[in-house]
């Protein structure tokens, strides 16, 4: 911020109110033996004003705990809506490639086909479609890196409403009820909900997307710190 000006003056307010409104929030993780994965990817097609570039969104849980999540700038701006998700859907498989091999080594097994849950039908098409055209060519190491992992079985694609795509928050602002709606499917609370069960704090690093600030009962629960990487794990008696 070089050159801030009065509206980035009132997004900064903004956010501290929201920071001051709710202090405590934190995520929930459930307490089920599930090592099932599943995911969500999202964009915002030419979201910023002075680049024109997307905004990419993911999130990851562990049955129904949000363990891995990101939202970032695209790197080269996308001529099309659907390249941007494309791009999205990449980042998500990346992050799924990584989980499984994780889970490999902690020998959890039998976690494949993943399933991706992605808001644009143009998207899913291009990753089933085993034939490239000039809207694609552009982004073909994309296509062939997605549709690899597609054919060994690590994931599966479906198309959902974009009223339920959980990823929503992560790449453009919403509107007060879908926002509380989308926190709630994520497992975000307040502490005072959490009835005495695990929560966590958490705070933003250099070693990754997260860490772990404060947790209750650290005999159930393990943070794992892999390269520059953190991921959480549930472990109940």
């Amino acid at each position: 911020m070089q050159q801030p000006c009065v509206r980035h003056y009132h997004a900064v307010q903004h956010v501290l109110r929201y920071v001051q409104r709710y202090p405590d929030l934190a995520i929930l993780l459930d307490n089920s033996t599930n090592f099932t994965l599943s995911a969500y990817c999202d964009s915002d097609w030419a979201s910023c004003s002075h680049t024109r570039k997307s905004v990419s969104g993911y999130v990851v849980f562990l049955e129904k705990s949000l363990i891995s999540w990101e939202s970032k700038k695209q790197g080269t701006i996308a001529l099309f809506p659907a390249e941007a998700e494309y791009r999205s859907l990449k980042r998500v498989v990346a992050e799924l490639a990584w989980l499984t091999r994780l889970f490999h080594e902690l020998t959890v097994s039998a976690i494949t086909p993943i399933p991706i849950k992605c808001d644009n039908q143009a998207a899913i098409y291009i990753a089933k479609n085993p034939f490239f055209h000039e809207r694609t060519k552009h982004i073909e190491i994309d296509c062939h890196f997605i549709q690899e992992k597609l054919l060994d079985g690590l994931i599966s694609l479906s198309c959902i409403p974009t009223r339920l795509q959980l990823a929503d928050v992560l790449t453009k602002p919403l509107p007060g009820p879908s926002h509380h709606y989308v926190l709630s499917k994520l497992g975000v609370q307040a502490p005072t909900n959490l009835r005495g069960v695990i929560y966590l704090t958490l705070r933003r690093s250099n070693l990754g997307p997260f860490t772990c600030a404060s947790v209750l009962r650290p005999r159930s629960l393990a943070i794992l710190e892999v390269g520059c990487r953190s991921v959480m794990f549930m472990f109940w008696q």
